[in-house]
């Protein structure tokens, strides 16, 4: 197996709190390899930090990017994981 890690910028969707907006994500992408593949058995994604500001509120939000969803909490203006 092979393994690659990389940070990658991405752009994803931000909602909750009746709230919703594109924005801008760096990301950890995770992808690991069969020996001597070039096709991808599983990609992955940490570390999601959504690099600009807004307005919203405090609360729970529900971030989507190619196909994944994590799910942040906005405290005190940062978001962070839930």
């Amino acid at each position: 197996m092979t393994v690659t890690k990389e940070t990658v910028p991405l752009e994803g969707t931000l909602k909750g709190e009746g709230y919703e907006r594109t924005c801008h994500v760096r990301a950890t992408r995770c992808v690991t390899y069969a020996d001597e593949s070039t096709d991808a058995l599983c990609v992955s994604y940490s570390r999601c930090d959504i690099e600009d500001e807004d307005d919203f509120p405090d609360g729970n939000y529900e971030l989507t990017f190619q196909g994944h969803t994590v799910l942040l909490s906005k405290c005190g203006g940062h978001y962070g994981p839930s």
